[in-house]
C-alpha cells in the first residue's frame, strides 16, 4: 500500500477561537497516509490590526511544515509588512528571505530535531542494517562510470557529459588532479571503444571469445583501479561551493533574533558569490556543472531535513478592511460573497506555463507533472535539493518560495474564509467548498463542527483509487460577524 495506512486515522485534532469580528477553527486529520505532515497557523492578533491564518502541507517529512508554523508568524512580524508601502512586495520578499533562513545552521540542527522527535533510539542492530546498506552502495559503485553517464544524460562526448563527470570525481573525493584526467581520458577511451565497436558490430559478431574475454579484462581493471582509489564513504564530501554556502548560511541565523536583513538584491549577490569567485580561465563546462550527488538523489542516501523536505505555505492576512493572501504551493484558500466562491489564490503545479519557464531555465525538467521526476509542486519552503543552481538567485530556482500575492478588499457581502491544503481540494472544488460550508453554517452549525464535517467528505472510503481523499486534511474557516 505504499504511503498509505491499512485504515485511516479519522481522529481530528481542533483547535478554535474568535477576534471581534469573526470567529474561527482548524481541524486536521492524519486520514491515509502513514503520518500528518500538515502544520497551520491561527493567530490573532499579530498585530492589532492584522490576524493570520495559515496551512503547510509538508511532504518529505513533517519538520519544515513544524518549523514554519512556529518561526514564520513572528518572522513576518518583524517585518511590520504593514507599514510597507508595497505590502505585496514585503511578503515576496519575506517569503524568500525565510526559505533563506531555514539553511542557516542553527534552523538546520532544529529541523534535524524535529525530523527525530518520536524516532526510537538507536541499538546496536541499527549498526548492521547500516553496513548492509553501506555493502549495497558499494556494489552499485562498481558501475563502470560511462554507464552512469548513460542513465542520467548522455556520454562522455558532449559538454554536459564532461561535466557530469568531473561533477562525480570531484564529489567522490579525488585528491589529484593528475588521477581525475586519467579517468576523465579513460572514459572518453572508454566511450570511444563503444562506439567503434557499435559500427563495427557485424564484424564484432565474428570475434573469437579470446578476444571478447581480453576486453571484459581490460574494462573490470579500469573499473577496479576507480574502486581503489576512492573508498565509498556513507556521506558524500561536500564541494567547496556546498562549504562556502553553508558558511553563509550560518551568518543568516541572526534573523530570528531581530536583526536586520539585508535587500533581495544584497541575498542574492551573497547566493552567487560561490560562482563569481572561482577561477575565470575555468571553462563555462566546469563552471556549471551539475552536483552529482543532487542527480542521484534518491539513490541511497542519506535524507536531509530541509535538503529533501519542505511545504507549501497558504497564508492569509486579515485587516479590519482587506484580506492579503501569500501562497507557495498548491494549497489555497478561497472567499465566500453572497455564496459565491472567490479564489484567493492559484495552485502552483510544475506543468504550468509560469512555472514550467522557470524550471527549464534553472536546468530541471517535468516528468509525469513531477519536477526532476519528484516533486509534484512548484513552490515551496525548504525542499533545498532542489535549489543547487549557484547561477541564479534563491527565488528563480526550479523550486521557489516566491509567493503570488492576492489582495481583496472585504464587502459587507463577504461571509466566510476557507483555507485548506490540497487534500480538501482534490476532493472539492472552490464552489463545491463554499456550497457546503454555506449550508453547515446556515443550520448553526459552528466552524469546529464545518471543518469536521469537511474533512470526512473529503475522505476517500479505501486506497484504490487515484489517491483523492488520501492525503492529510487540514482546513481553517474564518466566519465573520456582519
Amino acid at each position: 500500500m505504499g504511503a498509505y495506512l491499512n485504515r485511516p486515522v479519522v481522529e481530528k485534532e481542533k483547535e478554535e477561537g474568535s477576534g471581534d469580528k469573526f470567529s474561527y477553527a482548524c481541524t486536521t486529520m492524519q486520514g491515509w497516509r502513514a503520518s500528518q505532515e500538515d502544520a497551520h497557523n491561527c493567530v490573532v492578533d499579530l498585530h492589532p490590526e492584522w490576524h493570520m491564518f495559515a496551512v503547510y502541507d509538508g511532504h518529505g517529512g513533517t519538520e519544515v511544515s513544524k518549523f514554519t508554523s512556529a518561526k514564520l508568524p513572528e518572522f513576518l512580524k518583524e517585518r511590520k509588512f504593514w507599514e510597507s508601502e508595497d505590502i505585496g512586495e514585503c511578503l515576496q520578499k519575506a517569503f524568500v528571505d525565510f526559505d533563506d533562513f531555514i539553511r542557516a545552521e542553527d534552523s538546520m540542527k532544529l529541523l534535524k530535531e524535529i525530523a527525530n522527535e518520536g524516532k526510537p533510539r538507536r541499538t546496536p542492530g541499527d549498526d548492521a542494517q547500516d553496513e548492509a546498506d553501506r555493502i549495497d552502495t558499494i556494489e552499485e559503485s562498481a558501475i563502470p562510470i560511462t554507464e552512469l553517464l548513460k542513465q542520467y544524460g548522455g556520454g562522455v562526448g558532449g559538454g554536459l557529459g564532461k561535466s557530469l563527470l568531473r561533477a562525480f570525481l570531484q564529489n567522490r573525493g579525488d585528491d589529484s588532479d593528475s588521477d581525475e584526467d586519467e579517468e576523465m581520458n579513460e572514459a572518453e577511451g572508454e566511450e570511444e571503444e563503444e562506439a567503434e565497436e557499435e559500427d563495427g558490430q557485424e564484424k564484432k559478431e565474428n570475434t573469437d571469445d579470446a578476444d571478447v574475454e581480453e576486453e571484459e579484462e581490460k574494462k573490470t581493471k579500469k573499473v577496479q583501479k576507480r574502486c581503489s582509489k576512492s573508498p565509498i564513504q556513507s556521506e558524500a564530501k561536500k564541494s567547496k561551493s556546498d562549504e562556502s554556502e553553508d558558511a553563509k548560511a550560518s551568518s543568516s541565523s541572526g534573523q530570528e533574533k531581530g536583526a536586520e536583513v539585508e535587500d533581495e538584491e544584497s541575498s542574492d549577490n551573497d547566493f552567487v558569490a560561490d560562482e563569481e569567485a572561482e577561477d575565470e580561465d575555468q571553462s563555462d563546462e566546469e563552471t556549471e556543472a551539475p552536483d552529482f550527488g543532487q542527480l542521484m538523489l534518491g539513490g541511497g542516501g542519506i535524507e536531509v531535513p530541509g535538503e529533501d523536505s519542505g511545504t507549501t505555505a497558504c497564508v492569509v492576512l486579515v485587516g479590519n478592511d482587506k484580506v492579503i493572501v501569500a501562497n507557495a504551493g498548491d494549497s489555497r484558500a478561497i472567499l465566500c460573497r453572497a455564496g459565491k466562491a472567490i479564489d484567493l489564490s492559484v495552485d502552483h503545479k510544475p506543468e504550468d506555463d509560469v512555472e514550467t519557464k522557470r524550471i527549464h531555465a534553472a536546468g530541471g525538467t517535468i516528468e509525469d507533472g513531477r519536477v526532476n521526476g519528484g516533486l509534484n509542486l512548484s513552490r515551496a519552503f525548504g525542499d533545498h535539493a532542489y535549489k543547487k543552481n549557484h547561477a541564479l538567485h534563491l527565488k528563480d530556482q526550479m523550486i521557489t518560495a516566491h509567493p503570488d500575492i492576492k489582495i481583496e478588499s472585504l464587502t459587507p457581502e463577504d461571509e466566510f474564509l476557507v483555507v485548506a491544503c490540497d487534500g480538501i481540494w482534490n476532493s472539492m472544488e472552490s464552489q463545491q467548498v463554499a456550497d457546503f460550508v454555506s449550508k453547515l453554517l446556515a443550520e448553526g452549525k459552528t466552524c469546529a463542527e464545518v471543518c469536521d464535517a469537511l474533512c470526512d467528505a473529503c475522505l476517500a472510503e479505501s486506497t484504490e483509487g487515484d489517491g483523492t481523499g488520501c492525503d492529510n486534511m487540514t482546513v481553517i474557516c474564518t466566519n465573520f460577524k456582519r
